[in-house]
């Protein structure tokens, strides 16, 4: 991939500044492509994405993710960096850059536009008013808030209220409990047009397959009907403090809403590590329990082993497994005590750009994930 950026200032912060930037970038371009004899560019667009994303710091770094996604969906990129006051510094800065690269037959450069937009604590409130009128019209307009999600602040709702869809991370919620269950109200509260995606929801996906594997196997469907335990192993940095991580809360929410599991109680504490959810099916009782480890340095949070378990005779156990590098997934089927002969296949661990660019090939909402998140809010006491 080649990637080019050219870059200009704007010298007075405002959507007509602004757009007089963009037309000067994309004619200054034109005339140096023309003089050095490079290939013609070609501008292209098919979406809006913002990215709200705290710390000039992470400016640079999605900069890089966007240049990757862009590949694949040219859009008009809003980064929306806050910060601090500074006397010295505007409350609104702003500043366009290209993003291209060349097409897939190498004749032509595939170019899209990228605005980088800096604003203060006391002048953030005017953000959504600025980039409103910047979006590419009659085109999807994405939200990719990279940073702890703000459900009840003012600037998060009404970037929501202009967008078609909402990728969030739900592993970065101080409380997964409380937080999901927020998450849970507000999808229920928007618009019908407005779809929601989590990346941890994403990273979950190679765990689901899995599991649903193990109900693709007609004999072992009997068996798999009468579940009577889950065991769901999780590290975590914050597993000190009775904290899950929303990936193990979403699993769990997820396999008991598809089987149709009713609640028997509500989900407590069984101890400092050991978060267990009660419920019932055709009379069986069945018991989920979330075992959570202090992370060694972080690298190694989420999922690490998914059990299901069939009590009696004969014993039955389903087992998914992370190896210790978190490079492989692992499937081990034990019937009545001889254990089968598992599966190993590689773990889709795809970084931030390979995540959004698979969240936005998604075109409408996700039920799936609602379903998960509508579960575990009707369970919550």
């Amino acid at each position: 991939m080649e990637l080019k950026n050219q870059v200009q200032s704007s010298t007075g912060v405002n959507v007509y500044a602004i757009e007089r930037d963009l037309r000067h970038l994309w004619e200054q371009m034109a005339e140096t492509s023309q003089a050095e004899g490079q290939e013609p560019v070609m501008r292209v667009c098919v979406l809006n994405l913002m990215v709200y994303t705290p710390g000039e710091h992470t400016a640079g770094e999605v900069s890089q993710v966007m240049a990757e996604v862009t590949t694949q969906h040219p859009s008009r990129i809003f980064i929306i960096l806050p910060s601090k006051n500074d006397a010295s510094a505007p409350a609104l800065g702003a500043w366009v850059t290209a993003l291209c690269h060349l097409s897939a037959g190498g004749h032509k450069q595939v170019c899209c536009e990228q605005i980088m937009i800096t604003a203060e604590e006391d002048a953030i409130y005017r953000l959504p008013s600025l980039v409103r009128p910047l979006l590419v019209p009659d085109l999807p307009v994405v939200l990719w808030w990279r940073d702890v999600p703000s459900f009840e602040s003012r600037l998060f709702g009404e970037l929501v209220d202009i967008s078609d869809r909402v990728i969030i991370d739900s592993a970065m919620l101080p409380n997964p409990e409380e937080g999901l269950a927020e998450l849970a109200a507000l999808i229920n509260q928007r618009p019908q047009w407005t779809a929601f995606s989590d990346l941890s929801w994403s990273r979950l996906t190679p765990w689901r397959v899995s599991v649903a594997g193990f109900f693709d196997v007609p004999d072992w469907r009997a068996r798999l009907g009468r579940l009577s335990r889950v065991e769901i192993e999780c590290r975590h940095d914050q597993a000190d403090r009775r904290s899950i991580p929303s990936e193990a809360l979403l699993i769990a929410c997820w396999l008991a809403g598809r089987l149709k599991w009713r609640p028997r109680s509500k989900p407590r504490w069984n101890g400092k590590h050991t978060y267990q959810l009660e419920f019932v099916s055709e009379n069986l009782p069945i018991t989920i329990q979330i075992k959570t480890t202090p992370s060694t340095d972080g690298s190694d949070n989420g999922l690490h082993a998914l059990r299901l378990i069939a009590e009696g005779k004969p014993s039955a156990q389903f087992v998914i497994s992370r190896s210790g590098d978190g490079v492989y997934l692992r499937t081990d089927v034990e019937l009545a005590g001889t254990r089968l002969a598992g599966n190993v296949f590689p773990l889709d661990n795809r970084d931030e750009a390979q995540l959004i660019s698979k969240e936005l090939e998604i075109l409408g909402r996700d039920a799936l994930y609602e379903q998960a998140l509508a579960f575990f809010s009707s369970i919550l006491p």
